[in-house]
């Protein structure tokens, strides 16, 4: 979706409390030491605007699903760049992944925005909230062309994981991709990865790119389960070498502890001043307990597709 942005002129400090809207089951976000939390229940999200508007933890209790910073210093948690990866190789844009994003107004969001970056001018603004009624968070992305040229990018986020789980996906067209391919097997269009380090390559590529069918991705681990719900888009519509789905297992120092559940968004041109805006929904449960965290499992399968309807 193409939309266009008024730029603010100065900055209106959010400070909100834990509170939701009566009318629409909004959540806001609470500040505490200058970070932001949103709470759902027994869960919620931890977000640093001064670290890229990361979030760093997404927590059911006391268990925090999203790896930290002892893993590994620089890619943990949850974050957002934009694709292919290929107009900027190594390392992400430092204005998109962790300096400080600034914090404005949006109707009681948390609404953060990013310097442009200084190689293309595109900025990030990022819009997170939560739904008291289906018990969501909803992930707002929007990537806005400050340059004086036509640029071209895709939305792309990136979330850390621990490795002692598996991961699942509809397939959709074409063919996968990437030096983990052995590591998946595909059920009546439903493509498993289980996470075994010692078949992890310790060289080359440690990826999967592919199409997704139905808007979904989801990761189990320690008897919790992260599904990611996006808008589906046609494989002709993904940036070029990259995938609407991705995943990525770690090689390097410290090696082989953590996985990447990503997805991306289509690829497409924004003139100077346009912007592009692209949500994310992700629902993290405890499993039932009738229903085993197991590898393969149908009726993973099922009561996924019923969150997501």
């Amino acid at each position: 979706m193409i939309i266009n942005i008024n730029r603010l002129a100065g900055l209106c400090i959010v400070y909100v409390f834990g509170y939701v809207e009566p009318q629409t089951g909004i959540v806001l976000p609470e500040k505490i030491s200058n970070k932001y939390t949103i709470s759902l229940g027994d869960q919620f999200i931890k977000i640093d605007p001064a670290n890229g508007g990361r979030i760093e933890s997404l927590n059911n209790g006391s268990v925090n699903f999203l790896t930290d910073s002892s893993v590994n210093d620089f890619n943990w948690g949850s974050t957002f760049w934009l694709s292919p990866q290929s107009d900027w190789n190594w390392p992400p844009s430092a204005e998109w992944d962790n300096q400080p994003y600034s914090i404005t107004s949006a109707g009681g969001k948390l609404k953060m925005e990013s310097a442009p970056d200084q190689r293309t001018g595109l900025t990030l603004t990022k819009i997170f909230s939560g739904n008291s009624v289906n018990q969501s968070y909803v992930l707002e992305y929007i990537i806005t062309n400050t340059s004086d040229s036509v640029r071209k990018a895709a939305p792309w986020e990136l979330t850390r994981v621990h490795t002692d789980g598996f991961v699942f996906f509809p397939s959709g067209m074409g063919s996968k991709r990437g030096g983990l391919l052995h590591m998946t097997k595909e059920v009546e269009g439903i493509c498993w990865f289980l996470y075994e380090q010692e078949k992890i390559p310790s060289s080359g590529d440690t990826q999967i790119y592919a199409d997704g069918g139905e808007g979904w991705f989801a990761a189990v681990n320690n008897g919790f389960i992260l599904v990611k719900k996006f808008p589906d888009m046609p494989l002709e519509n993904a940036a070029p070498l990259e995938g609407e789905i991705e995943l990525y297992a770690n090689k390097q120092l410290p090696a082989k502890s953590y996985v990447e559940i990503e997805q991306q968004g289509p690829y497409q041109d924004l003139k100077p001043g346009q912007s592009l805006s692209w949500k994310m929904t992700w629902f993290l449960r405890k499993l039932p307990e009738n229903i085993k965290p197991v590898y393969g499992n149908g009726e993973l399968i099922k009561y996924v597709r019923d969150l997501v309807k």
